[in-house]
């Protein structure tokens, strides 16, 4: 079991607003090969430049996957993970949800060379579109490299993209640095600064 909590996440956008929520994320391991992961959105505060703030509760996000393929030291294969996230709308704010389901196949490779760990998600994400909003599906990529600089500290540089979120709007890149660091077995804190296309700038503070 694994308990993974942001204690907030804080955005600002090119436009001055500013968005906070809460991120937590309960792992289970079922078998060696498969896990299930519930992502709640407890609560998301937004306040737009020029407008009242608010605030409420996020959907729920649920991820079955499994390990067709695992990580041999001595082999150049890499581990490999089939997923599926489903989105659950529990928002009930029109700004914060859409109160649609959203399905998101995806596959994750892996390998550790040393000190080294690559990592690399690509799939699509099936959204759902609201009557009054023309979302669109989309795909997603994300690259990552984790260096293992002692037994307790890590460093991470990641590299995310996706396909167009909706009509009229353009495809958004984004990187992101990251440390942790684990004080005892059992606790671990991490800290990640990114930035995207859109100017979008967030920090990310939290604690396994």
């Amino acid at each position: 079991v694994n308990l993974r909590v942001a204690t907030s996440e804080t955005w600002k956008d090119k436009d001055g607003n500013r968005t906070a929520f809460t991120l937590t994320q309960f792992e289970y391991g079922l078998t060696d090969r498969a896990e299930i992961l519930i992502e709640p959105f407890f609560q998301e505060w937004q306040k737009p430049k020029d407008g009242a703030k608010f605030h409420g509760a996020g959907d729920l996000e649920i991820t079955p996957s499994y390990m067709i393929v695992l990580d041999q030291e001595k082999s150049w294969v890499p581990a490999m993970v089939l997923a599926f996230k489903v989105k659950v709308p529990t928002a009930d704010n029109p700004d914060i949800g859409t109160g649609e389901f959203d399905y998101y196949p995806y596959i994750i490779v892996g390998k550790k060379f040393g000190h080294w760990i690559l990592n690399a998600n690509f799939g699509y994400n099936f959204i759902t579109s609201p009557p009054d909003e023309p979302l669109k599906s989309q795909w997603i990529y994300d690259f990552s490299i984790e260096r293992e600089v002692t037994d307790k500290w890590s460093v991470f540089v990641e590299i995310f993209g996706n396909s167009k979120p909706a009509v009229g709007e353009k495809a958004t890149f984004s990187g992101a640095v990251a440390t942790e660091y684990k004080f005892t077995e059992h606790f671990n804190a991490f800290v990640s600064v990114g930035y995207d296309t859109d100017r979008l700038f967030n920090v990310r503070p939290g604690f396994n």
